[in-house]
């Protein structure tokens, strides 16, 4: 066991836990509780969210295989796509590929998930711990998640960020709350407790976590 990273991570889900972004702190908070030797993002951003994944990861293992999957520098060549996705404009994949290095076995994947993530799908690995947070149309969730569901094994841990509260017009197009409506007949659904109100946005997000 890595005490050093253990401390670590505590300490950032002590300060996730003082913020306005709670439920953040609960991805780590189950990393430490399920132990994964491989973690899928997507929607890598400017990878601290990344970055701590691994750290909390590599308290158990050094051999951590991270897979991170975002537009990077192709996100500013496509025109309208904030809009669409109520994305951020994500670092590149060079300053993510730096930022990443010395954290663990990084691999990194360029494009949009209906095209990368059927790519991946071919080399047949199985996933520990995934997190979808990308484009935030239910039509992009809704592909992220058709292609994730084929890589979980037993005891993977399936993470959506954007379950949406009270804004019913925003439900109807953005978030992930009409796919995993759709889970529970079939798989495990579980609404993580800490809910953020982003006031600026004037939204009420939430996690959700989806097993076999």
């Amino acid at each position: 066991m890595n005490f050093l990273n253990y401390i670590k991570t505590k300490i950032t889900i002590t300060r996730y836990n003082y913020s306005n972004i709670k439920r953040y702190g609960q991805l780590l908070e189950l990393i430490l509780k399920f132990k994964p030797k491989s973690v899928l993002e997507i929607g890598v951003y400017k990878g601290l969210r990344s970055a701590q994944m691994l750290s909390a990861a590599k308290v158990f293992s050094n051999e951590v295989n991270y897979y991170g999957f975002d537009l990077f520098e192709n996100f500013y060549s496509e025109e309208k796509i904030l809009d669409k996705e109520l994305s951020k404009k994500p670092n590149s994949l060079d300053n993510i590929q730096n930022f990443l290095k010395n954290r663990g076995k990084i691999n990194l994947y360029k494009g949009f998930t209906n095209e990368t993530l059927p790519k991946f799908l071919n080399k047949k690995i199985k996933i520990d711990f995934i997190f979808i947070d990308g484009g935030h149309s239910i039509e992009t969730i809704k592909n992220d998640w058709f292609y994730v569901s084929k890589m979980m094994h037993e005891k993977t841990i399936v993470i959506f960020d954007d379950f949406y509260h009270d804004d019913q017009d925003l439900i109807k197009r953005f978030g992930c709350n009409n796919i995993v409506s759709n889970l529970e007949n079939k798989y495990k659904v579980k609404y993580l407790p800490n809910i953020d109100n982003i006031v600026k946005k004037k939204l009420k997000i939430q996690l959700v976590q989806v097993t076999l």
